[in-house]
């Protein structure tokens, strides 16, 4: 019997997007860096609706890393 999608080991549904998508609309960030101005960075480098939720989603706060991002992203998709 095979596992759903969002059940298998990565736990990602196959509509949210992957890291590196969200690593790509992220090009360009001077950490630290909120989220409101991670979003609009995101949307001028053309993000998806998939990564704009995703964002939109994460807690408001400073974020020092890409990393920082990618893992707070993990944690609302």
């Amino acid at each position: 019997m095979s596992q759903h999608p969002a059940h298998s080991q990565n736990h990602r549904h196959p509509d949210e997007p992957r890291p590196e998508e969200i690593a790509r609309a992220l090009n360009g960030a001077d950490y630290p860096m909120g989220k409101e101005k991670l979003i609009a960075l995101a949307k001028s480098n053309g993000a998806d609706g998939e990564v704009m939720a995703v964002l939109n989603k994460m807690t408001d706060r400073n974020f020092d890393s890409a990393d920082a991002v990618l893992r707070e992203a993990t944690r609302v998709e």
